[in-house]
């Protein structure tokens, strides 16, 4: 009956430890607002099950919280520190560099390596993001749940029984079993020789009961969980010698300790739902902007607070040519874009100065192309600045072809408006020098025909009319010119009066009389007796032929029946030597 009552009791007492189920990771952790590298998980993800990472090999960045800073760790390297993410957490070896502290936020880029067992970046970059420090909480597993659930990295908190106590050549160990013996899984609590003095395993001895908080690490086949200082150890419960006294006075305590367990399982359940939920929102979330980072129709380059580059997109990669691989690698990638040093200037005063609207800037392709390309800029949290860019060579010399043809229009036009001042001089000069002479003709012809009487005949007195209203009719022809120049400038002002077309066409066929006696041509108009009459322009709008100097070659007989009235009958015309 006492044994009974003993295995009762301890049970009870068992019942409020970690549940073997595997708990989620703590909720984010990481100060930077902008996921802009890999989770954690993405890059130890193994899509084939070989057990390696698929990217096993490549050189890559990653970012996180600094769970154990190197030479804290109980590690046999000096160098290894501890990132962790709000989905996983790894271990990389720090180059010389900048001081790391436990909960500072890092980034870090190097090659994703595996020894025996333990994967691990060999880290050739890295720098510390300004930001609060924040120790991520430690997942609380059971020992079971540390070996089979592979929480390699993690920042964890499980609590054992020491079954065995050992050392190596390269340190001390203490061998730990679930509490209960429900679970024949077991891990190693490993402090490495050169932390001999900061941790006192000593203190432990077989049969205790130690809550350890630690990395998760792994060693060949084995599990184990290395401690950052002596307070990461702690004895959980009574040594052996005081456990029957502890029993009896727990035996009280039997029934609350049942209904909490309860209540705290309850709980840690509803907080692994919370947490598996808000992991596969930000799993989400990570994909949709790396969907829209890779598929952007424009360039996009994300640079550190010391314009080193940090990632860019396809189309960058497509539309200069140079891989991402390639930048990251070198300290002078801006030399590559940026052969000229005047161009260099211009664009890191650019990217590094006060914000602006934009940037024109000419950076060569990787076959030595020089492009014109527009930058816009937007700056980030911690001194990070993320850059977006299209090309616009075709554009620019679509404008420079359009400013060309707008300076040949304007040439144009000037030549224009020249050549229409000639004219007008021409116009004015040539209305001089003829009106002075046609002048003195038509006066000498009026003189002629009045002085001449019936002495010298009809022919005389009918060619000096001729010559007198020829002299008009070139006269009406010049001011017809001249009024053409003014119509096409707008001076012109019309003025109708009433024009007799029975007179101006029997004036029209005294024109042309003499040329139709010549050639045997019968000239011979037809007129109303009554006059028809008409409102027309008498200087503009004259009717006279436009080309008295057409020869005739057929007879052209018509009748003048009103306005609108076209020939009776036509058997020929007057052309410039053609015949109907």
């Amino acid at each position: 009956m006492p044994q009974l009552i003993l295995s009762l009791l301890l049970g009870a007492c068992l019942l409020g430890a970690p549940s073997t189920a595997r708990s989620a990771p703590p909720p984010p952790i990481d100060s930077l607002q902008m996921r802009l590298t890999p989770m954690i998980s993405a890059i130890l993800a193994d899509g084939d099950g070989d057990g390696t990472p698929d990217r096993l090999g490549d050189t890559l960045a990653v970012s996180g919280r600094v769970t154990a800073a190197p030479a804290q760790l109980s590690h046999v390297r000096p160098s290894v520190a501890t990132l962790q993410d709000d989905t996983d957490g790894i271990h990389v070896r720090l180059p010389d560099g900048p001081l790391v502290s436990r909960g500072d936020s890092l980034v870090v880029r190097g090659r994703l390596l595996q020894a025996r067992g333990l994967t691990a970046i060999d880290v050739a970059q890295y720098r510390v993001v300004p930001s609060p420090p924040r120790t991520p909480v430690p997942v609380p597993l059971t020992v079971a749940t540390t070996v089979e659930d592979h929480y390699e990295g993690w920042l964890a908190r499980t609590r054992g029984r020491v079954v065995d106590k050992r050392r190596t050549s390269r340190g001390r160990s203490l061998v730990l079993e679930s509490p209960d013996g429900s679970s024949s899984a077991r891990l190693s609590l490993f402090v490495a020789d050169r932390h001999g003095d900061r941790f006192r395993l000593d203190r432990f001895e077989t049969g205790d009961v130690v809550e350890a908080t630690g990395i998760v690490s792994q060693h060949g086949n084995r599990y184990l969980i290395e401690p950052r200082d002596d307070g990461d150890l702690v004895q959980s419960g009574l040594t052996w010698e005081y456990l029957r006294v502890a029993l009896i006075i727990l035996g009280g305590l039997a029934t609350g300790a049942v209904i909490w367990g309860v209540v705290l399982q309850g709980a840690v359940d509803r907080r692994t739902r919370q947490l598996k939920e808000a992991k596969r929102e930000s799993e989400r979330m990570r994909k949709l902007f790396e969907s829209v980072f890779e598929s952007a129709p424009v360039m996009i380059m994300l640079l550190d607070e010391d314009n080193r580059f940090e990632r860019i997109n396809k189309q960058f990669e497509d539309v200069l040519g140079w891989t991402e691989e390639e930048l990251l690698a070198r300290d002078d990638a801006w030399t590559l874009l940026y052969p000229d040093d005047t161009d260099r200037r211009e664009t890191l005063a650019f990217v590094d100065g006060a914000p602006t609207d934009r940037l024109e800037s000419r950076p060569e392709t990787r076959d030595g192309h020089q492009l014109i390309t527009e930058w816009w800029r937007t700056d980030l949290e911690e001194g990070r600045r993320l850059c977006l860019g299209v090309e616009i060579t075709d554009r620019k010399r679509q404008e420079r072809d359009l400013r060309r043809a707008k300076q040949h229009a304007e040439t144009a036009r000037r030549e224009a408006e020249e050549a229409n001042r000639l004219k007008s001089v021409f116009l004015a000069n040539m209305s001089h020098e003829i009106r002075t002479p046609l002048t003195s003709i038509i006066g000498f012809a009026e003189t002629i025909g009045d002085a001449a009487g019936d002495a010298a005949g009809e022919n005389v007195v009918r060619f000096a009319r001729l010559i007198k209203n020829s002299g008009h009719r070139l006269l009406n022809t010049l001011n017809a010119v001249l009024n053409l120049s003014k119509l096409e400038t707008g001076e012109m002002d019309l003025s109708l009066e009433p024009v007799d077309l029975t007179q101006e066409a029997r004036s029209s066929a005294r024109q042309l009389l003499q040329k139709a006696d010549e050639r045997g041509i019968d000239l011979h108009v037809e007129t109303p007796n009554r006059p028809v009459v008409s409102r027309a322009d008498s200087g503009g709008g004259s009717d006279h032929p436009s080309q008295p100097h057409l020869e005739c070659h057929q007879v052209q007989r018509g009748r003048v029946a009103g306005v609108g009235a076209r020939p009776r009958r036509r058997r020929g015309g007057c052309g410039p030597g053609g015949r109907r």
